[in-house]
């Protein structure tokens, strides 16, 4: 199936008569000869590509995927960890018209399976270390190509770049689709326009204030909104280089930083803790993006951060903070321009200074907000309130004025950065056999911030207990990615139950944490003898 157009947007707005493809074209005619993309792979061999070859080069794969068949509104899998080939695939089926489907590359095959029947994809992209080419749901596509692990780069898909088609540029057109978790069993599919990146693009440069010599290190994954949307189009924006790693590496970090004299980049949790002990060299940094002031960090790395808050379906920043005005420690900030910000207590009425609401954001649909969940009009009425995002997080004002993150009003955890539907799970496990009802909870790891927990009531005697455990983990293991499945399963003989009747997940949630406690509690004492 072909993919529609993405939104209706008004007559007049800022990016009428433009698309991606335009973006590209003139950064490439008046910046030709200056550095776009600087591949740093661990691996292999650094390269270079000024915008003039960059965009060479997208022409030359939107000629392979014509050549292949791919038309305006087809879907196309971007199965890619961050490589060359994932941006120069991205930028041709935007030329094209098709729409890139930005595929998570820890997915299971049962969710990679859903991804495609969702989107009707035609084709895929991969990488052969993923594994994945025998995978049933990718034979069965029309056609699969691969990366070149030693130039990241997509040889199988290189023609003439004179015979590059060109779509008419329209910003309304479908661009994209990010897989995303909501409160539901499966990923739904928020779609991208044209529009939505350029957006992304020109708002995410004028609030971090990026100029023509940023150089912008990429490590986060590009299949997510941050390293696309926060990161990428604002550098392409205003003409800087983009220097891209294939994941963040604690021992490359400053070699790498240092040699290209980077000056922006976005803080990931997981780097914060990794680099606490690691010395400091001479660098070019001025400012790091990250979820809310760290006024320590700030001094012991001589940089200012960039504080924002953002999710897939707000395509950008709604809530930064100040550059020239350091807020309190932990602050995001306040509203940024061309978006509307509410907190909402629980009664209904907007929060004030001290008090605590759910974050609620307007924006225009395609444009500063995403266009909807593919093929799901429930799921896209139901995410919007009288015209409101409901984003799910909710939000403290303090009493300053600005914005402090306050925790999910939805059922989700966050894994290593990755949101993860606690329905997703429970999906998953209920259908194992044996089990009567399946409950998961986040529970606190130093590590990756938030892991799963499931608490199971069953039909089994106490001597099946180990083997059903064992068979809901590998069940987890088989029908989802790594970071979804639990890291502790407990069988209970009922689950608790709050108003409603529905589970009382604070309950359990305070019961992981226990259990956890006591095991490590045991762990030591059997240490000590």
């Amino acid at each position: 199936m072909a993919i529609p157009s993405g939104a209706e947007l008004p007559f007049v707005h800022p990016f009428v008569g433009l698309d991606v493809t335009c973006l590209l074209e003139d950064r490439a005619r008046r910046r030709g000869e200056r550095p776009f993309l600087v591949w740093e792979p661990p691996d292999g061999q650094r390269r270079v590509w000024t915008y003039g070859e960059f965009e060479r080069d997208v022409r030359a794969v939107a000629a392979g995927l014509c050549s292949r068949g791919v038309g305006v509104g087809d879907a196309v899998v971007v199965h890619l960890d961050n490589s060359p080939g994932f941006l120069l695939v991205w930028f041709a089926c935007a030329r094209i018209g098709a729409v890139a489907i930005d595929l998570n590359t820890r997915y299971a095959q049962d969710e990679l399976g859903h991804a495609v029947e969702l989107t009707g994809a035609v084709g895929m992209v991969t990488d052969p270390r993923l594994g994945l080419a025998d995978c049933p749901t990718v034979t069965g596509l029309g056609w699969t190509a691969f990366l070149d692990p030693a130039t990241g780069t997509v040889p199988e898909l290189v023609g003439d770049p004179r015979l590059a088609p060109r779509r008419r540029p329209d910003p309304a057109a479908s661009l994209c689709v990010q897989l995303t978790s909501g409160s539901t069993a499966r990923p739904k599919g928020a779609l991208y326009t044209h529009a939505n990146a350029l957006w992304a693009a020109r708002v995410g440069a004028a609030n971090w204030r990026l100029t023509p010599d940023t150089v912008q290190l990429v490590f986060a994954p590009l299949f997510h909104t941050l390293a696309l949307c926060w990161q990428t189009l604002p550098t392409l924006w205003v003409g800087g280089a983009v220097v891209l790693q294939p994941k963040f590496s604690a021992s490359r970090f400053w070699d790498v930083s240092v040699r290209n004299r980077c000056t922006h980049t976005s803080v990931l949790p997981l780097m914060a803790r990794v680099l606490a002990d690691r010395p400091v060299p001479e660098h070019s940094y001025r400012s790091w993006s990250a979820g809310g002031e760290m006024p320590g960090f700030e001094a012991r790395y001589g940089i200012r951060i960039f504080s924002a808050w953002g999710q897939t379906e707000a395509v950008s920043t709604p809530v930064t903070g100040d550059l020239d005005q350091p807020a309190e420690e932990g602050a995001i900030g306040r509203p940024a321009p061309g978006y509307r910000v509410r907190v909402r207590r629980d009664d209904g009425v907007d929060a004030g200074p001290g008090e605590t609401g759910d974050l609620l954001i307007k924006g225009v649909p395609g444009l500063s907000v995403f266009a909807g969940y593919l093929a799901d009009p429930t799921a896209t009425a139901t995410a919007f309130d009288d015209g409101w995002l409901v984003t799910g997080d909710r939000m403290t004002i303090l009493p300053s004025g600005t914005l402090k993150f306050a925790g999910r009003a939805k059922d989700m955890l966050k894994v290593s950065g990755e949101n993860v539907a606690a329905a997703e799970i429970e999906r998953v496990i209920g259908a194992v056999a044996g089990v009567r009802q399946a409950a998961v909870v986040a529970r606190r790891d130093q590590v990756r911030g938030e892991v799963a927990v499931a608490f199971v009531t069953a039909e089994i005697t106490d001597s099946e207990q180990t083997t059903l455990e064992d068979a809901i983990r590998a069940a987890c293991q088989h029908y989802l990615a790594d970071f979804k499945v639990p890291h502790a399963v407990y069988v209970v003989p009922e689950l608790p139950r709050a108003a409603l009747d529905k589970v009382a997940k604070g309950t359990l949630r305070q019961w992981a944490a226990d259990r956890h406690a006591a095991g490590d509690h045991a762990a030591r004492q059997g240490a000590s003898r």
